[in-house]
């Protein structure tokens, strides 16, 4: 019996998964280091946007009506694009329920609707894995980063 990650749910706010989920909003990309396993994630263009609503703290429900008023985008795409995309950063941990924590002043990103709507993607990659695990300081041998100790 395999234990799946739970659903997201349109009215649970969530917040990046921090310490351990490290990320950065650069020129309209959202790169997402998750340094527990080594993997990192990228969104771009929307994307990127709906990451920085969503890690502030808004709702999946919130996030869906915020892109559909932004970009004119149909609900029911859009209401599944997020329920995906959510789902996804979910079951890889990367994105954590917030609880009592408080929620950003500005839920959305200014620059909603600067492009067209062409749905939510979250890339995921782990060909750097070994190199973002492994600790420059402690876990090298004597020739220097980024010779691993055995």
């Amino acid at each position: 019996m395999s234990i799946e990650a739970p659903r997201a749910t349109e009215h649970t706010r969530y917040r990046a998964n921090e310490p351990r989920i490290v990320s950065e909003n650069l020129d309209g990309q959202a790169l997402i280091i998750d340094m527990g396993v080594g993997t990192y994630f990228s969104c771009d263009g929307v994307s990127s946007e709906a990451w920085a609503a969503l890690t502030n703290g808004a709702t999946p429900a919130e996030l869906a009506a915020w892109l559909q008023r932004e970009y004119g985008a149909d609900a029911g795409s859009v209401d599944s694009d997020v329920a995906r995309f959510v789902d996804a950063l979910v079951a890889d941990g990367v994105v954590v329920e917030r609880g009592e924590l408080a929620v950003a002043a500005e839920l959305f990103p200014p620059s909603g609707g600067s492009g067209p709507y062409d749905g939510l993607a979250v890339e995921r990659f782990s060909d750097l894995a070994d190199l973002i695990l492994l600790d420059p300081v402690h876990d090298v041998t004597e020739a220097g980063w980024p010779h691993a100790t055995e």
